[in-house]
């Protein structure tokens, strides 16, 4: 009997073995059991890279416990998942929840590298600055000029940003600072020696001379006191506090879009009726013709670019015009029939239109092939990303980008595709690329919103902050990773700053420095 007993003892470890060993073996090589089919399955795995890099992340409602992470991109790698759909969720204390759902395939890994968590409250710097009513950031993020109309006139201050302390102080009477007639702003120059300040002034209309002389008495009427509006651009120098009329300067009166020159300092371009100019502002005879019949242009380092009518061919030519033009497009698609009111250049092969219609075209020259078309109507803004593979654009409720380039990466685009991010009934303003270029920063209201471009079940959108301004400026500085934004101080308008992301560790390993 003791014998039996050993045996069946003996015998029953050796099936066991048999039995357990093989799951041990399948479950090391990735294979899990499916006990709703009954094999062996290779598993699949969901990998995550978020901000902040302390975080929780829920499985269909379960923590998972057993991250991995890897040093080398600060991602973390579930593993063991049955292929099917699963529900995932990121969270950490004091910040907003993202949820996604997944479907996860036999032996690949379902991607999300651009999780970004948004925090349920964030401590705002304040700057002082009573009263402000927009702001323009420098370019190496230094100062920032502060904008303001008064009953006097333009005000304009430069903020020293670090320091909080306002350095230079700018006034421009009997005038107005208006970007949304002629969708012009203030802009600094490339090294912040000078800005460049577009302001609607009123002045009496012109008469003729036997309108002059027939007049015998004093005017009485609204007629008799007609008045017309026009701009004048005001150059503004904080090293030594001086300000000049750049109308009078160049004794133009017609001047508008200008924008400086990248390299020289002292030089900055426009257009005037319909020719494109580039001016020295500190020598008044030095003025070069670039083109006749340009309706716009854009700059890059090195070169010029213009769109020329009636055709609306885009050409390009040095900073300082000598070279011979060069042209880049042949043709401008069918649909067009009004000039083009803004013209942004990534480089020769991606060239973006807006007409004056706000009618918008891209012109797309890839190693697939070329693509000029017209994306939208209606369009209001437009940027392109950095490295020049997306394109993002805006009407009043809607936001959309156009990938130029494939994009292999989950999630996975093709060239030449549109994408509509999100739309709101309400007008949507501040529309910019976030830093990853995979989310969008805006404002719809009072309320700051960022969203994320991947549309895989849905996009998450969550509320970075609320103001209480109906339609506040806001800025987001990449390179500071500081959102910059007006809200009222009581009932005082100021300017505030957030940090923004979450400051990353270094490797996964060392903690950020303290902000």
């Amino acid at each position: 009997m003791e014998k039996l007993k050993r045996r069946i003892f003996f015998w029953t470890l050796v099936a066991l073995f048999f039995i357990v060993a093989p799951s041990i073996i399948m479950n090391a090589r990735g294979y899990r059991f499916d006990f709703s089919r009954g094999v062996f399955v290779h598993s699949g795995s969901i990998m995550l890279k978020t901000n902040p890099q302390d975080f929780n992340a829920y499985v269909n409602g379960k923590l998972e416990t057993s991250k991995k992470i890897n040093r080398i991109n600060n991602s973390y790698t579930l593993t063991g998942y049955i292929p099917g759909n699963y529900e995932i969720a990121v969270g950490a204390d004091g910040f907003q929840t993202w949820t996604k759902k997944t479907d996860v395939h036999s032996g690949l890994a379902s991607e999300f590298w651009n999780i970004l968590l948004v925090r349920k409250d964030y401590t705002r710097t304040a700057f002082g600055t009573e009263g402000v009513d927009n702001f323009f950031i420098s370019p190496k993020d230094k100062k920032t000029a502060l904008a303001k109309n008064t009953d006097a006139g333009v005000e304009m201050q430069i903020l020293n940003v670090s320091g909080k302390i306002i350095e230079n102080s700018f006034s421009f009477p009997n005038s107005v600072f208006d970007d949304k007639t002629r969708e012009e702003n203030i802009e600094w120059s490339p090294n912040e020696d000078y800005l460049s300040v577009p302001a609607k002034v009123t002045v009496p209309a012109p008469t003729t001379k036997n309108e002059t002389l027939s007049k015998k008495k004093p005017a009485t009427s609204a007629i008799d006191n007609q008045t017309i509006e026009k701009y004048n651009y005001f150059i503004a120098n904080p090293s030594d506090d001086s300000s000049f009329n750049l109308n009078s300067f160049l004794e133009k009166d017609d001047i508008r879009n200008v924008r400086w020159d990248p390299k020289d300092k002292n030089y900055l371009f426009f257009l005037s009726a319909n020719s494109l100019y580039r001016a020295n502002i500190t020598n008044k005879n030095d003025l070069k013709l670039i083109a006749d019949n340009v309706s716009a242009f854009d700059l890059s380092k090195n070169v010029v670019y213009y769109t020329q009518t009636p055709n609306e061919l885009v050409f390009k030519t040095s900073l300082d015009g000598a070279a011979s033009p060069v042209q880049l497009t042949n043709n401008f698609p069918d649909a067009s029939t009004s000039p083009t009111k803004k013209l942004v250049v990534y480089d020769d092969d991606r060239i973006a239109f807006l007409n004056s219609d706000h009618e918008f075209f891209i012109y797309n020259k890839s190693e697939h092939d070329t693509y000029f078309r017209k994306l939208g109507d209606g369009i209001q803004s437009f940027q392109f990303s950095d490295d020049g593979k997306k394109l993002l654009f805006a009407s009043d409720n809607e936001i959309f980008t156009y990938f130029l380039r494939d994009w292999t990466v989950q999630p996975e685009r093709a060239e030449d595709e549109i994408q509509s991010i999100t739309r709101y009934s309400e007008l949507i303003k501040n529309i910019q690329w976030f830093k990853d270029y995979e989310h969008v920063i805006f404002s719809a209201g009072p309320y700051v919103k960022i969203i994320e471009l991947d549309g895989r079940d849905h996009r998450n959108c969550m509320d970075i902050l609320a103001t209480a301004v109906s339609e506040p400026k806001l800025t987001y500085n990449h390179s500071s990773e500081r959102l910059y934004f007006v809200d009222k101080n009581g009932d005082v308008p100021d300017l505030y700053s957030i940090v923004f992301p979450e400051p990353g560790a270094f490797l996964g390993i060392f903690p950020p420095a303290q902000q």
